[in-house]
């Protein structure tokens, strides 16, 4: 709208959390490295849709643009045989192992 939508200022963090994204102590270095993987440890799904890559010419900024319907993919509850578990998996295939799934998953 030609700059005429003005956002509303995002809502502080806790202050925790505001700690770890702070990037002044050794933790929140690692963390702020690592975030990444922290997301994608705890999610469930993934996204999905048809990706236009018709948008993207090397001469601007990249642009993520999905055409059509979004979605979330969501696998199996169960791992494939011999695999570790993955995503929701974790929480739900091993309960009493979660943690070291999740540690595992991580390193390896």
């Amino acid at each position: 709208m030609q700059g005429k939508v003005e956002l509303p200022p995002f809502k502080k963090p806790p202050a925790t959390l505001e700690r770890l994204m702070s990037k002044s102590t050794p933790m929140s270095k690692k963390f702020m490295k690592n975030i990444r993987m922290y997301n994608n440890m705890f999610a469930f799904t993934s996204m999905g849709g048809k990706v236009d890559h018709s948008v993207n010419n090397g001469q601007a900024p990249y642009v993520f643009r999905i055409s059509g319907q979004n979605m979330h993919y969501m696998g199996s509850l169960l791992p494939m045989p011999e695999k570790q578990p993955r995503f929701s998996q974790m929480y739900i295939y091993d309960t009493e192992n979660e943690l070291s799934n999740r540690i595992s998953s991580v390193n390896g």
